[in-house]
């Protein structure tokens, strides 16, 4: 059976031998495609996975009036989801030398003080970046704009980074 019938009794039929062919039959295509994305050997589990959903995801979207074969179907979804993927995982670092981790080492900094000229700068700096509000929580409970919030936010943020 070709892909286009077995997608046919997918979504018609609801047949599981067909949904489960389509997962034996994409497994190792799911590899291939992790393998050449050349990310670490322990994402290699939860990229497999994520590539089982995108073709479950596929089976469900796929249209064949759209002059399109489902395996390049399929091929484009996987790799934008998994180019996604690859550009949101933390990068680590190991040290060859680990001393540092043998002493304890306690830096003091002095606090940062910041200078906020006005009272909108007070309120919204109290109530954005302490208090953790929403923009729409603030305008609610004060007689700023939304305009005068992300200026606000936006300068405070500026006076940040000539700090550092």
């Amino acid at each position: 059976m070709n892909d286009y019938e077995l997608i046919y009794l997918i979504h018609a039929e609801h047949d599981e031998l067909a949904l489960n062919f389509m997962f034996q039959k994409y497994h190792k295509f799911i590899w291939k495609q992790v393998h050449l994305l050349e990310v670490e050997k322990k994402e290699y589990d939860d990229f497999h996975q994520e590539g089982n959903l995108m073709l479950h995801k596929a089976i469900k979207t796929f249209n064949s009036d759209r002059n399109k074969t489902f395996t390049r179907y399929f091929e484009l979804i996987l790799k934008r989801h998994f180019y996604q993927l690859k550009k949101t995982l933390p990068t680590y670092y190991l040290y060859e030398n680990a001393d540092f981790y043998q002493e304890k080492c306690y830096i003091e900094e002095e606090p940062v003080y910041l200078t906020l000229t006005s009272n909108l700068e007070q309120t919204v700096y109290e109530r954005y970046f302490i208090h953790r509000e929403t923009i729409q929580d603030i305008e609610k409970q004060t007689c700023f704009s939304k305009k005068q919030i992300y200026n606000t936010i936006f300068r405070i943020k500026e006076k940040y980074k000539i700090m550092i």
